[in-house]
């Protein structure tokens, strides 16, 4: 009968760290959230995003990397690539504003209309990289999306 139970006893053990393993970036990106609070145009087309990552944990966060896909009403915008240490205390949330690159005429455009109505609809895809333990680092991925006022300067 051992004879019988040990290769699924086996076979569990394996199911259970594969799946423990392939989830980790999950679990400790758990509890972080991040939104767009601004984004503003100034007279010679450069366009900044003003954005915050929260941290619920009881645990503080380094951020080594964090890189934003912007979309304002469907239509990207830019991309904003932070590459600068952030560090996030339990609790609390950390931001900063960032130029946004990448972007095209169609992009200025809606810009430039949402500067005008005050305010758009943003969506934001985000990856960040944890740094663990001085040098392993740990990649997630977040996203929001809501509304965010956009001012020209």
């Amino acid at each position: 009968m051992k004879r019988l139970l040990t290769p699924f006893v086996l076979l569990a053990l394996l199911g259970t760290f594969v799946t423990g393993c392939t989830n980790a970036s999950r679990i400790i990106a758990t509890g972080l959230s991040v939104e767009v609070t601004g984004i503003q145009r100034t007279s010679d087309g450069l366009v900044t995003a003003t954005w915050h990552v929260s941290n619920a944990n009881i645990g503080p966060y380094l951020l080594s990397r964090v890189s934003h896909k912007i979309k304002l009403n469907g239509t990207y915008i830019g991309t904003v690539l932070d590459e600068e240490p952030l560090a996030i205390l339990p609790g609390n949330k950390a931001g900063r504003t960032s130029k946004l690159t990448g972007g095209n005429a169609a992009s200025d455009q809606v810009v430039k209309d949402a500067v005008a109505r005050g305010s758009a609809n943003y969506q934001l895809d985000t990856q960040i990289t944890i740094l663990i333990y001085d040098e392993t680092v740990e990649k997630s991925v977040l996203a929001n999306f809501g509304t965010v006022p956009v001012t020209g300067k």
